[in-house]
């Protein structure tokens, strides 16, 4: 049975397929170039803009992984590799949520990512946090998404970042903890 988003997702691929935009990177952003990031940057009051990054990594680390992927892999190729990890989680009952972007999806991550996100998630894994009366929340305004599938869409951007001019530091990172250093 379909449900209306993969319907409408299917036709976005139609549409999209012979686009030249479809076969672009996320981002035009470069290794080596300082993360572009908007002026106001959501939670920065707060340590870690409140994002819990994976262990052994600093939420830096997070961003420069995130942005060389989407430096070097289309919509559809990098959505294909992220479906196996969505696909493989079996319990999506994590109460623990990082903020990743503001309602527009725009923030530290590239926009064009966060947006694949939302199209490939299920409901409830990526949240839309809005400002709800005159109780304020420090995630108001934001999206975020539940760690545990954060860290392990994470592990697997890492992993493809591997060959796409990551930082030598968190190249040697990745090799050391394969040789048990």
């Amino acid at each position: 049975m379909l449900h209306t988003d993969d319907v409408q997702q299917a036709q976005d691929n139609r549409e999209n397929e012979a686009s030249p935009e479809s076969l672009q990177p996320l981002s035009a952003w470069q290794p080596g170039q300082p993360i572009p990031r908007p002026e106001s940057v959501m939670c920065d009051k707060y340590e870690n803009h409140l994002e819990t990054p994976p262990e052994g990594l600093e939420v830096e680390d997070v961003e420069v992984i995130w942005w060389t992927v989407a430096s070097n892999f289309n919509r559809e190729e990098l959505r294909n590799k992220l479906l196996p990890v969505i696909e493989k989680r079996q319990d999506w009952a994590c109460f623990l949520f990082s903020p990743i972007a503001d309602l527009d999806g725009n923030g530290r991550y590239p926009s064009g990512l966060i947006q694949l996100l939302r199209g490939i998630l299920p409901k409830g894994a990526l949240i839309a946090v809005e400002p709800a009366g005159e109780e304020v929340s420090e995630l108001a305004g934001t999206l975020a998404i539940q760690n545990q599938i954060w860290h392990d869409l994470t592990w697997a951007a890492f992993r493809l970042a591997l060959n796409h001019q990551l930082p030598d530091y968190l190249r040697d990172m990745y090799f050391g903890g394969d040789l048990g250093n």
